[in-house]
């Protein structure tokens, strides 16, 4: 497996948050290594080493003399740091119109891989110009988020939201303090974000998230707290003592790696989706893990009524979450990757 973003390693989801593309890298990784595959990962990582059967190598480090399968995330021209592997699979988690770019068709008709998208809304975006096999292999889920367990009978109202300061989050913020703090004064909306939380502790805020930072800094007397993401366990349980996930619409997600761990660990969604067709709506089973609604009025109805002293619709949803949505293992997406090749 080969990944050219930034450095971690099998540990890191354990100690830090990491994004949904990086932990998706060492939990496949894990999983193969499981199934009595010899894996290795080349990427940023700072050392070399062994972490769950996986051998890591850094970037500068000599390539494997040899590999059956190589599994690129992201871009398919990490196949020319292994160009004799006799099966290439691309990982994709971006826009695939990107992969029409001249440098990518050249790239692509040379190793010819398998491309293994992460959603059917993101593989229906793709028009090749050849015939490649495609397959939708969503990633999996960490242990952490699928035996997340909700502290007491029910959680506390609290609402989280997980998602860039620039996706939607002053429209949210508005609507939480116009529509929603001033019927449920005990309500709590915790907004988990590195930029956010960086601010706060004193750090000059960039240009383009300082308006948003100055909004959410202002709701402060309204139940809105900024909060840094944590590692898996610890928002694992951030997840699991919340009542609502207020997700807003992101035309260019193609995933949706916070909200398909927070569904994971029980906590019912609100996902702004005009669109049926898009990653938010395939990471809720609407009307019975959450809500896909199409306007910020029916997200204040229904976000009302989960935070509220009745739990009928929170007991519901919160349950089916952890039926529907918590069974997509690592072992369960290596099992499909195996496919691929064997």
């Amino acid at each position: 497996m080969i990944d050219d973003t930034i450095a971690f390693d099998g540990r890191t989801p354990s100690v830090r948050a990491l994004g949904g593309a990086e932990k998706a890298v060492a939990g496949l990784a894990a999983a193969l290594a499981a199934r009595d595959h010899a894996v290795t990962v080349v990427n940023r990582c700072d050392k070399a080493g062994v972490i769950d059967g996986v051998a890591w190598a850094p970037w500068d480090a000599p390539r494997p003399p040899a590999a059956e399968v190589t599994i690129a995330q992201r871009d398919p021209r990490l196949f020319e740091e292994l160009p004799e592997a006799p099966a290439n699979i691309l990982w994709y988690w971006g826009n695939p119109t990107r992969l029409n770019r001249p440098e990518n068709q050249a790239t692509m008709e040379r190793y010819k891989p398998i491309v293994a998208f992460v959603g059917e809304a993101q593989k229906q975006l793709w028009r090749s110009w050849r015939d490649f096999i495609e397959v939708v292999i969503p990633p999996g889920l960490g242990l952490d988020y699928i035996r997340a367990e909700a502290p007491g009978e029910h959680p506390d109202p609290i609402a989280v939201m997980t998602t860039h300061p620039l996706h939607g989050m002053t429209e949210f913020v508005r609507l939480w303090r116009e529509r929603i703090y001033s019927q449920r004064p005990a309500a709590k909306l915790r907004i988990y974000s590195a930029s956010l939380a960086k601010a706060a502790s004193g750090s000059k805020p960039l240009d383009r998230i300082a308006d948003v930072f100055e909004e959410v800094r202002e709701a402060a007397d309204d139940g809105v707290e900024i909060k840094a993401p944590g590692p898996d366990a610890d928002m694992a349980a951030a997840y699991a003592a919340a009542r609502v996930h207020l997700y807003p619409a992101i035309p260019s997600e193609m995933y949706g790696s916070t909200l398909a761990e927070s569904q994971a660990a029980g906590l019912p969604a609100v996902v702004l989706q005009p669109d049926t067709a898009s990653a938010g709506a395939e990471r809720v089973h609407n009307g019975r893990t959450g809500y896909l609604v199409p306007d910020l009025d029916a997200a204040a109805n229904i976000a009302l009524e989960l935070l509220s002293d009745e739990f009928g619709m929170y007991d519901g949803l919160h349950r089916d979450a952890r039926i529907l949505q918590a069974a997509r293992k690592w072992e369960t997406a290596a099992i499909e990757f195996e496919g691929l090749w064997s």
